[in-house]
């Protein structure tokens, strides 16, 4: 009888030891680190990590979850690379959130030992996060920088920090857009084809470079080459703007110009001259853009929640016909550009009441123009003064400096 319970505890143990093996091996599959409070505190010290703050139920978290796992899946072994993407559940973990000052989600921090933590603001997409933990790790390789930006099907995704190295040799097609903006919305489909026909070859045969750049993420590269419309599409030859395109926004308008700039004498590197711009006369020209002369969010009641989820918003709420409203026009123009102290980072946007009356209503917009101060999706103030820039810039910086401090750290 003790021999045939011997044997069982033998069988047993080799049970569980097989099946706590099976559980560790599935926790590491994907290699997805998930941090509870104390994984948090032992690791997050000792080595870059990459950190995501979310809430299952938000849904721009949901949307960036299949990326934030897709990049834990090519960093996260890959020994070349001394970073590691986190992710960290506040619902779960609520006292941590609350000390790392997450007041909104998701939140996407930077953290490296002994180092200042950064919190990351840019785009969304793969290559733009991709590219910023990468070139945040002072240790990784100059050739696996560098492999940052690399294409999707012949489509580069250009930021501010990549865009003079990636332009300085050859031609270059770029597209500078906004993602709310409509125009490049319709455009998106025919520039991804146009890509697709313009893949880099693993020869040395030259062609065009297909590209794009998110204006409202890299503002500086944008407003340097006169951007003041979306999209504005651009011809680089040798890191020199050349020209720019006027024609129709159709596949084959796009490959006629293409052709036309590359059979075009190539200027002397060394000459001082600037390519003068002349519109095709073959080419039709397209309606007008929205012209910009600031840089001021337009608003609707389906992008209301993602561009005032994080940071300070002031937007303006206005109807069209509304004499106050033009006469503040230009002024709400220039405070868009208006550079705020330190790490504030204000986004100026309008909201048109008489397209989207659902939202003004919400907000009790009872008269024109109403100004209303928003951080991190909640409205907070409304300004009252007088209409000038310095008073409207005051405002802001005054009633964001009155918050409790721990809303003023994650700023």
């Amino acid at each position: 009888m003790h021999r045939i319970c011997h044997i069982c505890l033998i069988l047993f143990v080799a049970f569980k030891t097989g099946s706590c093996q099976e559980k560790a091996q599935e926790k590491t599959k994907g290699q997805e680190l998930v941090y509870s409070e104390s994984d948090f505190l032992e690791n997050v010290g000792k080595s870059p990590h990459f950190v995501m703050f979310y809430a299952p139920w938000c849904g721009h978290c949901q949307r960036l979850t299949p990326i934030w796992s897709k990049l834990s899946e090519d960093i996260n072994p890959n020994d070349a690379i001394d970073m590691k993407f986190a992710k960290v559940d506040c619902t779960g973990e609520t006292k941590l959130c609350s000390d790392e000052g997450v007041l909104g989600y998701p939140t996407l921090k930077l953290y490296r030992p002994d180092q200042e933590t950064v919190r990351y603001t840019g785009g969304r997409d793969i290559e733009s996060l991709r590219r910023f933990a990468i070139s945040s790790d002072e240790s990784t390789p100059d050739a696996v920088q560098q492999e940052a930006l690399t294409h999707n099907d012949g489509l580069y995704d250009i930021t501010a920090e990549s865009f003079d190295e990636h332009v300085s040799k050859g031609d270059h097609f770029i597209k500078f857009f906004a993602p709310w903006c409509g125009h490049c919305k319709r455009m998106e489909p025919t520039w991804v084809d146009l890509a697709k026909a313009h893949i880099p070859s693993t020869d040395m045969t030259e062609d065009v470079k297909i590209g794009r750049i998110d204006c409202t993420a890299h503002g500086s590269i944008c407003s340097s080459h006169g951007v003041k419309g979306y999209p504005t599409l651009l011809w680089f030859n040798n890191g020199k703007l050349s020209k720019k395109y006027q024609g129709s926004r159709d596949l084959k308008s796009f490959e006629t110009f293409i052709t036309e700039m590359k059979e075009l004498p190539r200027p002397d590197p060394e000459s001082k001259e600037e390519v003068v711009e002349a519109p095709s006369p073959t080419q039709a020209k397209e309606p007008e853009e929205d012209k910009k002369t600031s840089a001021v969010i337009e608003l609707e009641e389906n992008n209301f929640d993602f561009h005032t989820a994080v940071d300070v918003t002031f937007i303006k709420f206005y109807a069209p016909w509304c004499g106050f409203c033009k006469r503040l026009a230009p002024i709400w123009d220039k405070l868009s550009y208006e550079t705020f102290p330190g790490s504030l980072n204000v986004k100026i946007a309008k909201v048109d009441c008489t397209g989207n009356g659902d939202l003004c209503q919400k907000y009790e917009v009872q008269g024109y123009p109403t100004l209303l101060l928003f951080k991190d999706g909640e409205k907070i103030s409304k300004f009252t003064g007088s209409r000038n820039l310095e008073d409207m810039k005051d405002f802001v910086i005054n009633t964001i400096n009155a918050l409790p401090s721990q809303e003023k750290d994650e700023l």
